[in-house]
């Protein structure tokens, strides 16, 4: 009986060692302390090796020091020992993710949603690997099933626009960014995925966007990404002047950042403070020497103030790179165009923007500029006859063009004199016909009639002039 005893004794002695060491163990892993446990892998009995919870506490340290591969090894134990263990599962499907064993996965996956078709670990834990394998449609509607059976989240939708940005559909990546926003107005990150969706949905989100950053920037008014998303949408709603000063306090607080310095650089120009947007775009230009729109802008402000020799080097190397953006292929015609005009080479620059008017039909202030370089308000003013048709066309192109505009015609009053000098002169030299040179080069003709008709449009003497 004694010895029954004692024998009894001493078995619960080793059964209470074992349990000791699994709870020390997993002691261990709920307060992190992972290189402790796995340190004991070195020592383990045979007993060890059979014991559940030695094993899943092992497998957790190694996975809280990121090594995938012995982790799913301890896992591995454990799951041959009890292949229901939901947890265990679950354990073996997230480490196989890490390790990129997507078949793997999905198999444990499975076996969990199986036997519950609602667990929630799992299934949120699919709907990323879909996201993370490109399967999208799968993974939105995993999420979706996820806020049927468990209500609406913030976390969730944002993960659901996640699906729709990567799949470029951006007006329902926008709503879906909008109602995680609403769930939590002060995530900064959620708010400026928002911000950054609507202004590339672009009008009427861009100016719809600045009172989500009013309002993500209410809640934290130091957060850097937020100042740039509102600089952003400042400067995308043509308000460069407040966007300047906020990409200057941007520039002030240390942030220099390539986009800060483009952008800044570009509101300050687009501001018309030519000579300070110079700074951040040449230093936006070192950090990248191909962009476009940097080459652009630095040499035009470059050919506004004092160095029209390397205004002409970078509105070269922005050409080169035109070719797919006509927008800006336009724009470079019109700095390049006043680049030359300013170093009084008008032949060029006529050149140039009769090319950008043709392309903008709509922008009088163009043909205005060519008109002050070649039109005379008398005929005898023009050196020679190529001079004369040239002035001639433009002027009878912008005076046809303002007139068509709609536009008062007051703003003709002193073209007039101009037209009615070359009616006389026409008139008494007895010419019915006056020829006409385009910037281009093509020639064409005007007869004495279209003169007068020209001239009888505009007032002789407007009220409030001569």
């Amino acid at each position: 009986m004694n010895r029954f005893v004692s024998l009894f004794v001493l078995l619960c002695g080793f059964f209470q060692a074992g349990q000791a060491q699994s709870l020390s163990l997993q002691e261990l892993v709920n307060r992190k302390q992972f290189t402790a446990v796995v340190a004991h892998a070195d020592s383990l009995t045979p007993a060890d090796s059979a014991d559940f919870a030695v094993m899943s506490a092992i497998g957790q340290a190694y996975e809280g020091l990121l090594k995938y591969n012995r982790a799913y090894t301890y896992y591995k134990y454990c799951f041959d020992m009890d292949t229901t263990n939901i947890d265990m599962l679950n354990a073996l499907a997230r480490t196989a993710v890490s390790l990129g064993r997507v078949t793997d996965a999905k198999l444990y996956y499975g076996k969990v949603l199986a036997s519950d078709s609602t667990n929630f670990y799992a299934n949120y834990q699919l709907a990323r690997l879909y996201y993370q394998l490109g399967d999208y449609e799968q993974a939105i509607d995993k999420y979706h099933q996820l806020m049927d059976n468990d209500g609406e989240s913030s976390a969730l939708y944002r993960n659901v626009a996640d699906c729709y940005t990567r799949m470029e559909k951006y007006p329902a990546a926008a709503i879906c960014y909008f109602q995680a926003y609403n769930l939590n107005r002060e995530n900064a990150g959620l708010a400026s995925a928002l911000i950054n969706t609507m202004l590339r949905l672009g009008d009427p989100y861009v100016s719809e966007a600045l009172a989500i950053c009013d309002t993500a920037l209410y809640y934290n008014p130091e957060n850097r990404l937020l100042l740039q998303n509102k600089a952003m949408t400042l400067y995308m709603n043509k308000k460069y002047a407040d966007a300047d000063t906020l990409y200057a306090n941007l520039l002030a607080a240390g942030d220099s950042s390539y986009f800060t310095l483009k952008y800044g650089g570009a509101s300050r120009y687009y501001a018309g403070r030519y000579m300070d947007a110079i700074g951040p775009l040449e230093l936006a230009y070192s950090k990248d020497t191909t962009s476009v729109e940097v080459n652009l802008l630095l040499g035009s402000s470059l050919g506004k103030t004092y160095d029209r020799k390397r205004a002409y080097v970078l509105l070269d190397k922005a050409e080169e790179g035109l070719a797919p953006d006509p927008l800006l292929a336009t724009k470079l015609l019109l700095y390049r165009g006043e680049t030359l005009q300013k170093d009084k080479r008008y032949k060029e620059a006529v050149q140039l923007y009769y090319r950008y008017w043709k392309d903008n039909p709509d922008k009088l202030d163009i043909l205005f500029k060519i008109a002050t370089m070649y039109v005379s308000l008398d005929v005898k003013d023009y050196p020679g006859p190529k001079e004369r048709q040239q002035g001639l066309f433009i002027l009878v192109l912008y005076v046809n063009k303002y007139l068509e505009s709609g536009k008062d015609v007051v703003g003709l009053f002193f073209y007039r004199k101009a037209l009615q000098s070359v009616y006389e002169d026409m008139f008494f030299r007895n010419a019915n016909e006056e020829t006409m040179l385009s910037p281009d080069g093509k020639k064409s003709t005007i007869s004495i009639f279209d003169i007068r008709e020209l001239i009888n449009k505009i007032p002789e003497n407007p009220d409030g002039l001569l």
